[in-house]
């Protein structure tokens, strides 16, 4: 390992750990949400609930028009050149469409709430307009909030996304949502405590990157070659994000509509583990969209190559012990949510476990498509498997329900994997595969899956295969002490004091 490589992986590093504390605590948020929403309100409020929040959150998406990709590659390459008026008029740039469309938008979703209310809730449909009218006023709230983290983790600042998106705003929904619902089960006061808390997140990410931006300092293109070379990459970004937001909502919005309001509480509660591998994988992967955009800004392949070997190595890390452990002991997770659950969810949540195993060991393609400027590549992946999810979710659901569902996403998440490793392994003439990650696998493999199938048959209740995850645990953390050379993890000592680091240095460093 060059010093060069070295000090972009400590960075990457040190900004992986910090926001995978946030991914963690959104990830338990989330699923307390699902916990708590579905203690206090009747099943059709729940997932009536869970599909309008889907619709904001796929609406959001079309008022941000990508532009978290499009900041994540344009402002570290103008600082990395030394441009940061550039850099500032960038965020200027992407700020105005994005307001502007984001209030069109929530015009559009207040308007039509009497027919989404009608198609997702029918028996409760002016409930359920209610909450879709008192989200909407909030999509551009959301949006311009959103834009202005993105600009500062175009900065390289990844702790204020940490603590006002991925702490401060989940953990104020889940109080919000606990303190209405000690006196009412309306579901557009549900509706309002949910999305109150994007008010003050817009606030405080406001002073943040006003902070940035009065920093900004030497001469700049005009606005309009600015917003020529910006807009050119993040019009596919545009589609594609609403494409990816649909990708990961949709079916829950589909299950309410073909189905029922209870089966997509049911599939809803299902999935919700895929949020604790997919938060934990995007924490790292934030952090590298920076850092691969200046080393391709600069050209330095070398270390773009090994920025994306040791991202998948320590993504398969992190997420394949939740996909793991849910494959093998689906029955246990589902438990958590009640005995009604576990019948009816468990072919779901192994279905999903198994394709989402499969994406994380792809790696982070879909990034490198988007930071080596092959947005239209990326857009046209995500169409396609859009596509397949959508066509046999209608197909499937209506006759195999939530299996329907599980089936149609599983299919579209490994299409859309498999194309865009097969195009980053061809243009780019780089692969996600290395003997670091073969010791991922092993090691995750070894420690969870293998003890939760002798619990299995050691014994065919489910909850007490849960006392075979904390030896897991502690064996894993041992295992990747021992293996650490071999998975990058010698880059995590810029965490530690100066005399660990020192120490720990002395540990050979494996090839990546």
């Amino acid at each position: 390992m060059t010093g060069t490589t070295g000090g972009n992986l400590a960075a990457l590093a040190r900004g992986g750990s910090l926001n995978l504390v946030g991914a963690a605590v959104t990830g338990v948020a989330q699923f307390a949400l699902v916990v708590v929403v579905a203690a206090a309100y009747p099943l059709d409020v729940t997932g009536a609930f869970f599909a309008a929040s889907s619709v904001f959150i796929i609406l959001g998406a079309v008022g941000e028009l990508g532009t978290d990709v499009g900041l994540g590659l344009w402002v570290p390459r103008h600082l990395a050149l030394e441009r940061s008026r550039s850099a500032a008029r960038t965020v200027v740039v992407a700020l105005v469409p994005v307001l502007v469309v984001s209030v069109v938008t929530a015009a559009v979703m207040f308007a039509a709430a009497p027919w989404i209310g009608d198609l997702i809730a029918a028996d409760r449909a002016a409930e359920t307009v209610t909450m879709l009218r008192l989200l909407a006023v909030f999509l551009p709230i959301s949006a311009v909030g959103n834009v202005l983290l993105s600009a500062t983790r175009g900065h390289g600042r990844m702790r204020p996304t940490v603590i006002i998106d991925r702490i401060g705003r989940p953990l104020g929904q889940i109080i919000g949502i606990l303190v209405v619902s000690r006196f009412t089960t309306d579901p557009g006061l549900l509706g309002l405590m949910w999305a109150l808390p994007y008010l003050p997140s817009l606030v405080a990410a406001a002073v943040v990157y006003g902070r940035l931006h009065r920093q900004a300092t030497g001469e700049s293109p005009p606005v309009r070659e600015i917003a020529g070379e910006f807009w050119r990459f993040t019009s596919f970004r545009a589609v594609s994000r609403v494409c990816q937001t649909a990708f990961q909502r949709v079916d829950i919005v589909m299950i309410a509509a073909l189905s029922s309001p209870l089966d997509a509480a049911v599939y809803t509660a299902a999935t919700r583990f895929v949020v604790f591998g997919q938060l934990s994988s995007q924490a790292v992967q934030q952090v590298m969209q920076p850092i691969v955009s200046r080393q391709l800004a600069l050209e330095d392949w070398p270390e773009v190559r090994e920025t994306f070997r040791v991202t998948t190595i320590w993504s398969v890390l992190l997420a394949w012990p939740v996909y793991l452990v849910t494959a093998v002991a689906a029955p246990a997770y589902l438990l958590l949510f009640g005995d009604a659950y576990v019948s009816a969810g468990e072919v779901t949540v192994i279905i999903l476990s198994v394709a989402m195993l499969v994406a994380t060991a792809a790696g982070p393609v879909d990034t490198m498509l988007l930071m080596s400027g092959r947005s239209g590549l990326s857009l046209t992946y995500t169409v396609a498997s859009l596509a397949v999810q959508v066509g046999l979710g209608a197909l499937l659901i209506p006759s195999w329900g939530l299996t329907g569902a599980a089936l149609a996403r599983a299919a579209a998440v490994v299409a859309r994997n498999v194309l865009s490793y097969a195009q980053v392994r061809l243009s780019m003439r780089m692969t996600p595969f290395s003997p670091g990650l073969g010791w991922a696998v092993a090691a995750t493999s070894l420690c969870f899956a293998v003890p939760l199938l002798a619990a299995r048959g050691l014994t065919p209740a489910p909850a007490f295969w849960y006392a075979a995850i904390p030896p897991a645990v502690a064996v894993y953390v041992a295992l990747l002490w021992k293996i650490r050379g071999h998975v990058a993890l010698t880059a995590l000592s810029a965490l530690l004091p100066r005399r660990v680091r020192e120490a720990s240095a002395l540990s050979p460093v494996k090839e990546i």
